[in-house]
């Protein structure tokens, strides 16, 4: 393997640890903050509130 190639591995194995950590971290953070499973509980939290947030909301004539 070619000395540029060697060194692009290298960069890139080195990005990977980093985004690795920071992604164990953020997941540690988000369930010492109450998301049982972490980032897979945070995404689904978000997406059922999208998926609320995009619901037509019920004619309720007692609010007029």
């Amino acid at each position: 393997m070619s000395q540029i190639l060697q060194t692009r591995v290298a960069f890139l194995e080195s990005q990977v640890d980093h985004l690795e950590t920071e992604l164990l971290n953020l997941n540690d953070l988000l369930i010492r903050c109450g998301f049982p499973e972490g980032i897979k509980t945070l995404k689904s939290t978000v997406s059922e509130l999208l998926a609320m947030e995009s619901e037509p909301l019920e004619d309720d004539s007692r609010l007029t």
